[in-house]
C-alpha cells in the first residue's frame, strides 16, 4: 500500500501548514495521492531529523517548515541510499531551503516549493493553484500566521484565533509532545465550521486550549526574565551584543529569547546556548537583515556549520574547534561590515 509522511516542523506554522496537507490528502484524497489514505506524521526540526527518518521508507516524504540543512540532507541520503525511492515534496521559506531547491530536485526527485511567506501561505498558495480548496476555519488559522509570522495585518485575521496560534507554538516549543503536536494537526484538519470558536474549542481538544493559553503565559513570563538578566550582561562585540547564555537556557526557545534580548538592547544580539549532546547554538537577531549577512561570513570562514534561517533571525552550530576569542575577533573585525 503507498504510504506518505509529512515531516514538519514544531511551531505553529509547521502545524497549520501540516493540516492543510493531512486535509487534502485523508479527507479530499487529491494530494500527493489521488486516494484517501491515512498519513504519518512526525514533527520535527532540522537537528535530529536523521534520526526520525533513518532506517524507515516511504512513498511520499513531504518535508514541511524545516530548513533545509546539512542535518536534513544526511538525513535523506540515508534513506537514498539504503534504497527507499521515495517522492520528495518539500514546503519552506527559510533561506538555506531557497538555495538549495534545485539540488534536492535533480537529487531527491523533488519538488520544492518556496517563496518568502509562511510555510502556511505558501502550501495554501500551492494548493489553490492546482484548484484544490482548503477549509474556512483553516484559512483562520493561515490568515493567523501570516499576522504572526510574517507581522502582515490582514482583514480576515481573527484575533482571537491569533491569540491561539501564538499560544499553540509556545506550548509545543516549551513541551516538545510529538503527541500533542499530531492531535493538533488533525484537529486542524477536521473540516467541521466552528459554531462557537470557544465551545467547539472546548469540545474537541478538552483541556488542550487551556494548557496552551497557561503555558504561554508562563514561558512568556520565564522569557522575559531570563532575557532581561541576560541583557543586562550582554557584551557590546563591535556592531553587536554577545550574550553567553550557556548553562543558563537550553536549546529550546533560544530563537525566541534572542529575540526578547534584541528587543530590550535594540541592536543585533548574537546569542549562544548549549545542547545536552555538547554542542553550541548560535542565534543571530537583528531587524536590517544582519542577521542573514552574518551568518554567511561566519560559515564561508568555517566558524559556524548546519546554517538556517532568515533575514533578521539565523541559527547555525558552532564548529568544535572555534573558541569565543575567535568568534569575539571576527565579530570586530566584521563591524564596519554590518552597518
Amino acid at each position: 500500500m503507498t504510504n506518505v509522511v509529512i515531516i514538519a516542523d514544531w511551531d505553529a506554522d509547521g502545524v497549520i501548514a501540516s493540516a492543510q496537507l493531512v486535509y487534502v490528502q485523508e479527507r479530499l484524497g487529491v494530494f500527493p495521492v489521488r486516494s484517501r489514505i491515512p498519513v504519518n506524521l512526525i514533527p520535527s526540526g532540522p537537528r535530529g531529523f536523521k534520526d526520525k527518518v533513518q532506517g524507515r521508507c516511504w512513498d511520499h516524504v513531504l518535508v514541511v517548515d524545516i530548513p533545509f540543512t546539512e542535518d536534513v540532507d544526511s538525513g535523506l541520503n540515508s534513506m537514498f541510499r539504503s534504497g527507499c525511492r521515495f517522492k520528495l515534496y518539500y514546503f519552506d521559506h527559510h533561506k538555506s531551503t531557497v538555495e538549495s531547491a534545485g539540488y534536492m530536485e535533480r537529487t531527491y526527485n523533488g519538488l520544492v516549493v518556496t517563496g518568502n511567506l509562511p510555510t502556511s501561505v505558501i502550501v495554501r498558495n500551492f494548493l489553490e493553484k492546482h484548484g484544490i480548496r482548503i477549509t474556512p476555519r483553516l484559512k483562520l488559522f493561515v490568515e493567523a500566521v501570516s499576522v504572526i509570522e510574517g507581522g502582515r495585518g490582514s482583514a480576515q485575521a481573527n484575533d482571537k484565533i491569533v491569540g491561539i496560534v501564538a499560544a499553540i507554538s509556545k506550548h509545543l516549543n516549551r513541551t516538545k509532545d510529538p503527541d500533542v503536536w499530531c492531535r493538533y494537526v488533525r484537529w486542524l484538519a477536521d473540516p467541521i465550521p466552528f459554531d462557537d470558536i470557544e465551545l467547539q474549542l472546548g469540545r474537541e481538544i478538552p483541556g488542550l486550549i487551556d494548557a496552551s493559553l497557561k503555558a504561554s503565559k508562563e514561558a512568556d513570563e520565564e522569557l522575559r526574565e531570563v532575557a532581561m538578566s541576560l541583557s543586562m550582561s550582554a557584551k557590546r562585540v563591535g556592531y553587536v551584543r554577545l550574550v553567553d547564555a550557556r548553562g543558563r537556557w537550553g536549546s529550546r526557545g533560544a530563537s525566541a529569547l534572542a529575540s526578547a534580548i534584541h528587543k530590550i538592547v535594540g541592536e543585533p544580539v548574537v546569542l549562544l546556548t548549549d545542547r545536552s549532546d555538547g554542542t553550541i547554538l548560535i542565534v543571530i537577531r537583528s531587524s536590517r537583515g544582519e542577521a542573514g549577512r552574518l551568518v554567511e561570513i561566519l560559515h564561508s570562514l568555517g566558524l559556524i556549520e548546519d546554517k538556517g534561517g532568515h533575514e533578521n533571525i539565523a541559527v547555525a552550530r558552532l564548529s568544535r574547534n572555534t573558541t569565543l576569542d575567535q568568534l569575539e575577533s571576527i565579530l570586530l573585525r566584521l563591524s564596519p561590515y554590518l552597518r
